[in-house]
């Protein structure tokens, strides 16, 4: 998953309102600094966050 592809997941799931990456934070516990080198690239994104998206992806498009 891409920095690109991780933010669109974080606003389908957590809506564009205002503190989105906060509530994506709290979500995966981890805090927001983390959401946002994720986001940048600057980190890679660990692969259990990526496990997590993924799983939360699968349950949100299966049940729309």
């Amino acid at each position: 998953m891409t920095a690109e592809e991780f933010r669109q997941a974080g606003l389908l799931l957590f809506g564009p309102e205002r503190g989105w990456q906060s509530r994506f934070a709290d979500a995966l516990g981890t805090d927001r600094a983390s959401i946002s080198r994720y986001l940048s690239g600057t980190v890679p994104i660990p692969g259990p966050v990526l496990a997590a998206v993924q799983s939360w992806l699968r349950a949100f498009i299966g049940s729309a």
